[in-house]
């Protein structure tokens, strides 16, 4: 995906209730001068926040409700038809990271703003240029080029209350942009690689708005506000990182790598931040001590460190490991780099990582 100007959420507004978030949508949109949204609900989203969205929407705006299912290729082609057929404005996203995938596609299909009302904070793709879908047929997700949305609308009550491992996947995705950057960086100085000071200093600092309150944190203690904004606001950050590079390169290394690899085999029980933050451990060997900050923050909130952790087996974690340069044969990375010119070694450090 070639570099292009950086597009910004113009607006992150948080609310603490179903009405604080109902209001904030429809400030929005006034000053995003859309008077004909359609809200695309998740089936979370519906529950959560449906009624309250609708009422206070429904008397000044002309919303179209649609129900999203499944995170396809083809539901967002369904969706962009359905705004080009009611004349929608933009498209509002209301659930977790699938509505948001197929909303964030189906709003760049058609050429319409995108606004995000998430439900979870689990990975930076609440605000991210990507969308992760499959295709028709396809076992696998992929990556779709899209817009970041064009303003978040935050319901911190829902992701307070959701399952706390949402929040720790947030958190561990975050965080292992400080791998991300650090392997950017290699890939430069060995590969020339095109690199952004500017989209590697956002990453960096998303990532240390999580690390620098490591100590703050245990893993019986309860998120609060104050944590998911601070994890939303490094999300957002991450996203225009994403942006501004023009590829996912700030956010995404050897760490997300190893998380694919267990996609591509369809390994253990893990949500895609939990798999980083296992890729985490074994990334971390490769650079040098800074990254042990890193680490401390994923021990005390509870993320999970090894396979075994997400219910992946020895053998099972090692194949991954052993094909993770197979998973973007197109990017230089130092674990790929290594698993080419031995994978003796490689395999070595993922044993002394999860396995001593």
């Amino acid at each position: 995906m070639p570099a292009r100007a950086a597009e910004i959420p113009s607006a992150i507004v948080f609310g603490r209730s179903d009405r604080d978030a109902a209001r904030a949508l429809v400030d929005t949109l006034g000053q995003l001068e859309v008077a004909r949204p359609l809200i695309a609900f998740g089936q979370q989203g519906r529950a959560l926040l449906g009624s309250s969205l609708l009422i206070d929407l429904g008397p000044r705006l002309a919303c179209t409700p649609v129900a999203i299912s499944g995170g396809t290729v083809e539901e967002a082609e369904r969706l962009r038809a359905t705004v080009e057929e009611k004349g929608a404005e933009a498209v509002v996203a209301v659930g977790g990271g699938r509505t948001i995938d197929v909303a964030k596609y189906a709003a760049f299909l058609a050429a319409v703003p995108f606004v995000a009302v998430p439900t979870q904070a689990s990975h930076d793709g609440i605000c991210s240029p990507v969308a992760v879908l499959r295709g028709p047929g396809d076992a696998r997700a992929s990556s779709f080029g899209a817009r970041p949305p064009a303003a978040l609308v935050v319901p911190l009550h829902a992701i307070v209350s959701a399952p706390r491992t949402t929040i720790v996947s947030g958190i561990a995705d975050l965080a292992s942009n400080i791998l991300a950057v650090k392997d950017w960086e290699w890939a430069r100085q060995f590969h020339g690689d095109a690199f952004d000071d500017y989209a590697a200093l956002l990453a960096r600092s998303a990532s240390e708005l999580m690390v620098g309150r490591r100590e703050l944190y245990a893993p019986d203690r309860p998120f609060d506000d104050e944590d998911v904004e601070v994890l939303v606001h490094g999300l957002a950050l991450s996203g225009l990182a994403m942006t501004i590079a023009g590829s996912s390169r700030p956010c995404s290394g050897p760490e997300h790598l190893v998380s694919h690899a267990f996609d591509w085999l369809g390994l253990g029980t893990g949500s895609h931040g939990e798999q980083v933050s296992v890729g985490a451990t074994l990334a971390a060997l490769f650079f040098d001590a800074d990254s042990g900050r890193m680490l401390e923050l994923l021990e005390r909130i509870g993320a999970p460190l090894t396979p075994a952790a997400v219910g992946i087996g020895r053998e099972d974690a090692l194949k991954a490991v052993g094909m993770a340069h197979l998973v973007r044969p197109d990017r230089h990375s130092r674990l790929s780099a290594a698993l080419v010119a031995d994978p003796d070694f490689v395999m070595e450090q993922a044993e002394a990582a999860w396995f001593r």
